[in-house]
């Protein structure tokens, strides 16, 4: 991992290939606070997943989860509360199974997170 997640104009992209794509290392990226290099990790695996399967579904709602929780993290709470809905639309579609599970308990977590803020 680089030493802090990268932030969208506040700090320097992480270099061109330095991120390992793969679940697993997205979820380690996702589990450390690192959104954006989250969805690095899992947008190769989603490009090449069949089309319109369960596993696109997923992996399309856990860049959408990433992406929510970064734009949470940039002081974007609508925007983030826009990607969270199309998280959940994805979230739809992904089946059942331990990591749909988890991706759901994240939907959770970001609506709860975006309704605290705003208090």
């Amino acid at each position: 991992m680089t030493p802090a997640p990268h932030i969208p104009g506040q700090n320097a992209r992480p270099p061109e290939g330095s991120i390992a794509p793969g679940w697993d290392e997205g979820l380690a990226q996702y589990r450390a606070g690192y959104f954006w290099e989250a969805h690095e990790a899992w947008e190769p695996v989603w490009m090449e997943a069949a089309p319109n399967s369960e596993h696109k579904a997923l992996l399309q709602a856990a860049i959408q989860l990433a992406n929510g929780n970064l734009k949470r993290v940039m002081g974007q709470p609508r925007a983030a509360a826009r990607i969270l809905t199309i998280a959940r639309d994805h979230l739809a579609r992904a089946g059942q199974g331990a990591r749909v599970d988890w991706a759901r308990g994240e939907a959770q977590a970001l609506e709860s997170r975006l309704s605290n803020d705003a208090i």
